[in-house]
Protein backbone atom coordinates (compact mmCIF):
# COMPACT_ATOMS: atom_id res chain seq x y z
CA UNK A 1 0.00 0.00 0.00
CA UNK A 2 2.97 2.19 0.70
CA UNK A 3 4.31 1.23 -2.26
CA UNK A 4 1.36 2.46 -4.37
CA UNK A 5 1.16 5.72 -2.34
CA UNK A 6 5.02 6.42 -3.31
CA UNK A 7 4.56 5.75 -6.97
CA UNK A 8 1.21 7.92 -6.74
CA UNK A 9 3.28 10.65 -5.29
CA UNK A 10 6.16 10.57 -7.89
CA UNK A 11 3.60 10.47 -10.76
CA UNK A 12 1.87 13.50 -9.56
CA UNK A 13 4.82 15.84 -8.78
CA UNK A 14 5.77 14.75 -12.70
CA UNK A 15 3.01 16.14 -13.59
CA UNK A 16 3.36 19.00 -11.46
CA UNK A 17 6.41 19.70 -12.90
CA UNK A 18 5.87 18.98 -16.26
CA UNK A 19 2.71 21.18 -16.44
CA UNK A 20 4.92 23.92 -14.79
CA UNK A 21 7.74 23.47 -16.69
CA UNK A 22 8.89 26.59 -19.29
CA UNK A 23 8.53 26.44 -23.27
CA UNK A 24 11.41 24.85 -24.93
CA UNK A 25 13.24 27.28 -27.13
CA UNK A 26 11.72 26.82 -30.63
CA UNK A 27 13.91 29.06 -33.27
CA UNK A 28 16.52 32.50 -32.89
CA UNK A 29 16.81 34.95 -35.45
CA UNK A 30 19.40 38.10 -35.41
CA UNK A 31 18.27 41.32 -36.38
CA UNK A 32 20.10 43.51 -38.14
CA UNK A 33 20.16 47.42 -39.64
CA UNK A 34 22.54 49.03 -41.14
CA UNK A 35 24.75 45.72 -40.87
CA UNK A 36 25.13 45.87 -37.31
CA UNK A 37 23.43 43.61 -35.40
CA UNK A 38 21.26 45.42 -33.03
CA UNK A 39 19.39 42.50 -30.79
CA UNK A 40 18.51 38.34 -31.06
CA UNK A 41 15.03 37.57 -31.21
CA UNK A 42 14.03 34.16 -29.31
CA UNK A 43 10.84 32.44 -29.58
CA UNK A 44 9.94 29.65 -27.20
CA UNK A 45 6.73 27.17 -27.21
CA UNK A 46 5.41 24.08 -25.50
CA UNK A 47 4.98 22.58 -28.72
CA UNK A 48 8.20 22.88 -31.35
CA UNK A 49 7.12 23.31 -34.72
CA UNK A 50 8.61 24.67 -37.99
CA UNK A 51 5.12 25.98 -39.30
CA UNK A 52 3.47 29.67 -37.98
CA UNK A 53 0.17 27.73 -37.62
CA UNK A 54 1.31 25.57 -34.97
CA UNK A 55 3.26 28.84 -32.91
CA UNK A 56 0.30 30.72 -33.46
CA UNK A 57 -1.80 28.41 -31.51
CA UNK A 58 -3.89 30.45 -29.05
CA UNK A 59 -3.74 27.99 -25.74
CA UNK A 60 0.15 27.01 -26.39
CA UNK A 61 2.52 28.30 -23.73
CA UNK A 62 4.89 30.39 -25.46
CA UNK A 63 7.39 33.45 -24.93
CA UNK A 64 8.85 35.98 -27.08
CA UNK A 65 12.12 37.22 -25.75
CA UNK A 66 14.89 40.02 -27.20
CA UNK A 67 18.15 40.09 -25.80
CA UNK A 68 20.02 43.09 -26.87
CA UNK A 69 23.44 42.77 -28.95
CA UNK A 70 23.91 46.80 -29.43
CA UNK A 71 25.53 49.23 -27.06
CA UNK A 72 22.44 50.86 -26.88
CA UNK A 73 19.13 50.63 -28.58
CA UNK A 74 16.26 53.23 -28.83
CA UNK A 75 13.61 51.17 -27.11
CA UNK A 76 10.39 54.07 -28.69
CA UNK A 77 12.27 52.90 -32.07
CA UNK A 78 12.39 49.26 -31.68
CA UNK A 79 8.68 50.15 -30.07
CA UNK A 80 7.53 51.50 -33.51
CA UNK A 81 9.04 48.73 -35.89
CA UNK A 82 6.95 46.58 -34.16
CA UNK A 83 4.07 48.63 -34.58
CA UNK A 84 4.58 48.92 -38.06
CA UNK A 85 5.50 44.83 -38.09
CA UNK A 86 1.87 44.36 -36.86
CA UNK A 87 -0.17 46.53 -38.90
CA UNK A 88 1.01 45.10 -41.93
CA UNK A 89 0.71 41.23 -40.52
CA UNK A 90 -2.66 41.69 -38.63
CA UNK A 91 -6.09 41.80 -40.42
CA UNK A 92 -8.08 45.67 -39.33
CA UNK A 93 -10.40 43.94 -37.18
CA UNK A 94 -7.36 42.37 -35.06
CA UNK A 95 -6.09 46.35 -34.91
CA UNK A 96 -9.32 47.20 -33.60
CA UNK A 97 -9.76 45.16 -31.06
CA UNK A 98 -6.21 44.70 -30.04
CA UNK A 99 -5.31 49.07 -30.28
CA UNK A 100 -5.93 49.31 -26.40
CA UNK A 101 -3.81 46.35 -25.49
CA UNK A 102 -1.29 47.98 -27.93
CA UNK A 103 -1.28 51.85 -26.54
CA UNK A 104 -0.66 49.83 -22.92
CA UNK A 105 2.05 47.20 -24.47
CA UNK A 106 3.75 50.30 -26.03
CA UNK A 107 3.85 52.56 -23.46
CA UNK A 108 5.84 50.52 -21.46
CA UNK A 109 9.17 51.41 -23.48
CA UNK A 110 10.81 54.55 -22.61
CA UNK A 111 14.39 55.53 -22.52
CA UNK A 112 16.93 52.81 -24.26
CA UNK A 113 17.98 49.54 -24.03
CA UNK A 114 21.56 48.49 -23.46
CA UNK A 115 23.14 45.64 -24.32
CA UNK A 116 22.59 42.92 -22.47
CA UNK A 117 19.25 43.23 -21.34
CA UNK A 118 16.33 40.65 -22.11
CA UNK A 119 12.93 42.31 -23.02
CA UNK A 120 10.25 38.84 -22.28
CA UNK A 121 6.86 38.22 -23.33
CA UNK A 122 5.37 35.49 -21.28
CA UNK A 123 2.24 34.12 -22.62
CA UNK A 124 0.36 31.77 -20.36
CA UNK A 125 -1.64 29.51 -22.31
CA UNK A 126 -3.98 28.72 -19.43
CA UNK A 127 -5.07 32.05 -18.17
CA UNK A 128 -4.30 33.43 -21.42
CA UNK A 129 -2.10 36.47 -20.07
CA UNK A 130 1.18 38.24 -21.09
CA UNK A 131 3.54 39.04 -18.83
CA UNK A 132 6.16 41.76 -20.24
CA UNK A 133 9.22 42.10 -18.30
CA UNK A 134 12.88 43.64 -18.40
CA UNK A 135 15.78 41.87 -16.89
CA UNK A 136 13.45 39.97 -14.90
CA UNK A 137 11.59 43.27 -13.67
CA UNK A 138 7.64 42.98 -14.87
CA UNK A 139 6.50 46.31 -16.32
CA UNK A 140 3.18 45.06 -17.01
CA UNK A 141 0.25 42.67 -17.79
CA UNK A 142 -2.61 42.13 -20.50
CA UNK A 143 -4.98 40.02 -20.01
CA UNK A 144 -6.00 39.09 -23.59
CA UNK A 145 -6.07 35.69 -25.23
CA UNK A 146 -5.58 37.19 -28.76
CA UNK A 147 -3.06 39.96 -28.01
CA UNK A 148 0.33 37.70 -27.35
CA UNK A 149 -0.66 35.97 -30.80
CA UNK A 150 -1.05 39.55 -32.69
CA UNK A 151 2.67 40.37 -31.59
CA UNK A 152 3.87 36.98 -32.40
CA UNK A 153 2.73 37.68 -36.14
CA UNK A 154 4.48 40.50 -37.05
CA UNK A 155 7.51 38.06 -36.25
CA UNK A 156 6.28 34.70 -38.00
CA UNK A 157 3.30 36.62 -40.16
CA UNK A 158 3.38 36.96 -44.03
CA UNK A 159 5.89 40.21 -43.87
CA UNK A 160 8.51 39.51 -41.38
CA UNK A 161 11.31 41.37 -40.86
CA UNK A 162 13.26 38.83 -43.24
CA UNK A 163 12.43 35.79 -44.43
CA UNK A 164 16.09 34.66 -42.66
CA UNK A 165 14.66 36.18 -40.22
CA UNK A 166 10.93 34.02 -39.57
CA UNK A 167 12.91 30.72 -40.70
CA UNK A 168 15.27 31.06 -37.87
CA UNK A 169 12.13 31.26 -35.76
CA UNK A 170 10.75 28.06 -37.35
CA UNK A 171 13.35 25.87 -36.79
CA UNK A 172 11.50 23.93 -34.58
CA UNK A 173 14.68 23.77 -32.13
CA UNK A 174 17.00 23.07 -34.48
CA UNK A 175 19.11 26.56 -33.72
CA UNK A 176 22.55 27.79 -34.95
CA UNK A 177 25.20 26.60 -32.34
CA UNK A 178 26.98 29.97 -32.78
CA UNK A 179 24.15 32.50 -32.49
CA UNK A 180 22.81 30.52 -29.50
CA UNK A 181 26.22 30.65 -27.33
CA UNK A 182 25.96 34.47 -28.10
CA UNK A 183 21.96 34.39 -26.85
CA UNK A 184 22.80 32.66 -23.50
CA UNK A 185 26.23 35.10 -22.91
CA UNK A 186 23.80 38.37 -22.88
CA UNK A 187 23.06 38.73 -19.44
CA UNK A 188 22.26 42.64 -18.05
CA UNK A 189 24.71 43.92 -15.10
CA UNK A 190 23.65 43.97 -11.75
CA UNK A 191 24.17 47.56 -11.82
CA UNK A 192 21.91 47.60 -14.81
CA UNK A 193 19.38 45.54 -12.97
CA UNK A 194 19.32 48.09 -10.28
CA UNK A 195 19.03 50.66 -11.98
CA UNK A 196 15.78 49.28 -13.79
CA UNK A 197 14.12 48.32 -10.38
CA UNK A 198 14.93 51.82 -8.71
CA UNK A 199 13.42 53.70 -12.14
CA UNK A 200 10.38 50.97 -11.97
CA UNK A 201 9.70 51.57 -8.24
CA UNK A 202 9.63 55.39 -8.89
CA UNK A 203 7.28 55.17 -11.58
CA UNK A 204 4.94 52.85 -9.24
CA UNK A 205 4.91 55.51 -6.94
CA UNK A 206 3.91 58.36 -8.96
CA UNK A 207 1.07 56.13 -10.56
CA UNK A 208 -0.02 55.69 -7.21
CA UNK A 209 0.11 59.19 -6.31
CA UNK A 210 -1.94 60.38 -9.64
CA UNK A 211 -4.63 58.25 -9.13
CA UNK A 212 -5.14 58.28 -5.29
CA UNK A 213 -5.18 62.34 -5.73
CA UNK A 214 -6.75 63.42 -8.71
CA UNK A 215 -10.48 62.85 -9.74
CA UNK A 216 -13.32 60.99 -7.52
CA UNK A 217 -14.39 57.70 -8.46
CA UNK A 218 -17.71 59.11 -10.06
CA UNK A 219 -15.72 61.21 -12.53
CA UNK A 220 -13.92 58.13 -14.26
CA UNK A 221 -13.61 58.75 -18.09
CA UNK A 222 -14.66 56.44 -20.24
CA UNK A 223 -12.27 55.23 -22.81
CA UNK A 224 -13.28 55.97 -26.61
CA UNK A 225 -13.38 52.80 -28.65
CA UNK A 226 -11.41 53.51 -31.98
CA UNK A 227 -12.76 52.28 -34.65
CA UNK A 228 -11.06 51.47 -38.48
CA UNK A 229 -11.88 53.49 -41.38
CA UNK A 230 -14.38 51.09 -43.40
CA UNK A 231 -12.82 52.21 -46.82
CA UNK A 232 -9.52 51.05 -45.73
CA UNK A 233 -9.27 47.38 -46.40
CA UNK A 234 -6.44 45.26 -44.09
CA UNK A 235 -3.38 44.87 -45.85
CA UNK A 236 -2.70 42.50 -47.97
CA UNK A 237 0.86 41.26 -49.03
CA UNK A 238 0.95 38.30 -50.52
CA UNK A 239 1.60 39.20 -53.73
CA UNK A 240 4.87 40.65 -53.12
CA UNK A 241 6.58 38.01 -52.83
CA UNK A 242 5.77 37.04 -56.46
CA UNK A 243 7.35 37.98 -59.38
CA UNK A 244 5.70 40.62 -61.47
CA UNK A 245 5.45 40.95 -64.95
CA UNK A 246 8.56 41.70 -67.68
CA UNK A 247 9.84 45.45 -67.52
CA UNK A 248 7.46 45.92 -71.05
CA UNK A 249 4.64 44.85 -69.49
CA UNK A 250 4.19 46.91 -66.80
CA UNK A 251 1.78 50.09 -66.87
CA UNK A 252 2.91 53.30 -66.21
CA UNK A 253 0.38 55.14 -63.46
CA UNK A 254 -1.63 57.13 -66.14
CA UNK A 255 -2.92 59.96 -63.61
CA UNK A 256 0.63 60.80 -62.12
CA UNK A 257 3.39 62.61 -64.19
CA UNK A 258 6.77 61.35 -64.15
CA UNK A 259 8.39 61.77 -60.84
CA UNK A 260 11.28 64.92 -61.11
CA UNK A 261 14.02 64.73 -59.09
CA UNK A 262 13.84 61.85 -56.33
CA UNK A 263 15.60 64.36 -53.58
CA UNK A 264 14.70 68.20 -54.64
CA UNK A 265 16.19 69.59 -51.23
CA UNK A 266 19.79 68.73 -50.40
CA UNK A 267 20.13 65.46 -48.85
CA UNK A 268 20.31 65.75 -45.04
CA UNK A 269 23.71 64.36 -43.08
CA UNK A 270 23.33 61.01 -42.07
CA UNK A 271 24.55 60.27 -38.72
CA UNK A 272 27.47 57.81 -37.85
CA UNK A 273 25.18 54.33 -38.56
CA UNK A 274 21.59 55.92 -37.75
CA UNK A 275 22.21 55.56 -34.33
CA UNK A 276 21.35 59.59 -33.15
CA UNK A 277 17.64 58.98 -32.91
CA UNK A 278 14.73 61.72 -33.05
CA UNK A 279 12.21 60.89 -29.60
CA UNK A 280 8.60 61.66 -30.23
CA UNK A 281 6.90 63.88 -28.58
CA UNK A 282 3.04 62.83 -29.36
CA UNK A 283 1.48 60.81 -27.04
CA UNK A 284 0.43 57.34 -28.16
CA UNK A 285 -3.42 56.95 -28.04
CA UNK A 286 -5.26 54.28 -29.43
CA UNK A 287 -6.61 56.52 -32.20
CA UNK A 288 -3.00 57.65 -33.08
CA UNK A 289 -1.62 54.11 -33.19
CA UNK A 290 -4.76 52.89 -35.68
CA UNK A 291 -4.17 55.93 -37.82
CA UNK A 292 -0.47 55.42 -38.16
CA UNK A 293 -1.56 51.68 -39.38
CA UNK A 294 -4.25 52.69 -41.36
CA UNK A 295 -1.64 55.41 -42.82
CA UNK A 296 1.10 52.73 -42.62
CA UNK A 297 -0.83 50.51 -44.78
CA UNK A 298 -1.68 52.66 -47.35
CA UNK A 299 1.84 53.42 -47.91
CA UNK A 300 3.23 50.25 -48.07
CA UNK A 301 0.54 49.19 -50.73
CA UNK A 302 1.00 52.25 -52.64
CA UNK A 303 4.91 50.89 -53.09
CA UNK A 304 4.08 47.87 -54.26
CA UNK A 305 2.10 49.28 -57.20
CA UNK A 306 5.25 50.27 -58.88
CA UNK A 307 7.65 46.87 -57.61
CA UNK A 308 8.77 44.64 -60.48
CA UNK A 309 10.95 42.04 -60.37
CA UNK A 310 13.87 42.59 -62.62
CA UNK A 311 14.23 40.61 -65.59
CA UNK A 312 17.83 39.53 -64.53
CA UNK A 313 16.75 38.55 -61.22
CA UNK A 314 14.69 36.22 -62.64
CA UNK A 315 16.57 34.32 -64.92
CA UNK A 316 19.16 33.60 -62.35
CA UNK A 317 16.75 32.61 -60.08
CA UNK A 318 17.48 35.42 -57.03
CA UNK A 319 15.24 35.58 -53.99
CA UNK A 320 15.81 38.25 -51.32
CA UNK A 321 14.40 40.75 -48.21
CA UNK A 322 14.98 44.54 -48.24
CA UNK A 323 13.78 46.40 -45.92
CA UNK A 324 14.06 49.73 -46.05
CA UNK A 325 13.18 53.55 -44.57
CA UNK A 326 11.52 56.28 -45.81
CA UNK A 327 11.39 60.01 -44.91
CA UNK A 328 8.95 61.74 -46.90
CA UNK A 329 7.66 65.14 -46.41
CA UNK A 330 3.69 66.65 -45.60
CA UNK A 331 3.33 66.59 -48.73
CA UNK A 332 3.85 62.90 -49.82
CA UNK A 333 7.78 64.16 -51.78
CA UNK A 334 10.55 61.12 -50.68
CA UNK A 335 13.22 63.06 -48.93
CA UNK A 336 15.49 60.12 -47.85
CA UNK A 337 15.49 56.68 -48.92
CA UNK A 338 17.88 54.38 -46.66
CA UNK A 339 18.24 50.86 -47.08
CA UNK A 340 18.27 49.41 -43.08
CA UNK A 341 18.69 45.95 -44.39
CA UNK A 342 19.76 44.25 -48.12
CA UNK A 343 19.81 41.38 -49.80
CA UNK A 344 22.69 39.47 -51.53
CA UNK A 345 21.85 40.55 -54.87
CA UNK A 346 22.58 43.90 -56.08
CA UNK A 347 19.65 43.79 -58.59
CA UNK A 348 16.83 43.17 -56.13
CA UNK A 349 18.43 45.85 -54.06
CA UNK A 350 18.34 48.30 -56.82
CA UNK A 351 14.48 47.17 -57.82
CA UNK A 352 13.55 48.51 -54.28
CA UNK A 353 15.16 51.45 -53.92
CA UNK A 354 13.61 52.05 -57.57
CA UNK A 355 10.50 51.60 -56.56
CA UNK A 356 10.16 53.90 -53.57
CA UNK A 357 11.37 56.55 -55.78
CA UNK A 358 9.36 56.36 -58.80
CA UNK A 359 6.57 55.82 -56.02
CA UNK A 360 6.82 59.47 -54.98
CA UNK A 361 4.83 61.26 -53.90
CA UNK A 362 2.88 59.36 -51.75
CA UNK A 363 -0.08 59.83 -50.22
CA UNK A 364 -0.34 63.16 -47.76
CA UNK A 365 0.70 62.68 -44.37
CA UNK A 366 -2.58 63.07 -42.18
CA UNK A 367 -1.89 66.06 -40.15
CA UNK A 368 -2.89 64.21 -36.81
CA UNK A 369 0.30 62.52 -37.40
CA UNK A 370 2.97 64.49 -38.27
CA UNK A 371 3.27 68.44 -38.95
CA UNK A 372 6.96 67.83 -40.30
CA UNK A 373 8.61 64.93 -42.17
CA UNK A 374 7.12 61.62 -41.55
CA UNK A 375 9.24 57.86 -41.16
CA UNK A 376 8.36 54.48 -41.54
CA UNK A 377 9.84 51.72 -42.99
CA UNK A 378 8.74 49.36 -46.11
CA UNK A 379 9.98 45.37 -46.28
CA UNK A 380 10.35 43.90 -49.75
CA UNK A 381 10.19 40.19 -50.64
CA UNK A 382 11.71 38.98 -53.88
CA UNK A 383 10.41 35.28 -53.76
CA UNK A 384 10.08 33.08 -56.72
CA UNK A 385 6.73 31.44 -57.52
CA UNK A 386 6.90 27.83 -56.46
Amino acid sequence: MKSLKFITAVMVFAAAVSASAAPLLNGLALEQQFNKDRYIAAVYSDTLADSAGVILDENTTRRLEIRVVADSLSARRLRNQWMEAIAINNSGSSLSAQADNMVTFANLFSGRLKKGDQLRIDFDGASGASTVSLNGIQLGRIEDRKFFTTLLRSWVGPVPPSTEFREGLLAAGDVDSGLLGRYELLEPTDARVLELSEANEENSEEEEQAESGSRPETEKPKPSKPKVAANIPPPSLASVAKPKAPATQQPAPASKPEPAQPRPQPKPARKAAQEVEEEEDQPLTADVLLARQIYHSMLLRHTYDFLQYPQRALERNQEGSIRIRVTIDPAGRVRDVQTVQASRFNDLNRAAVSAIKSASPYPKVPPALAKNDYEFSVPITFRLPD
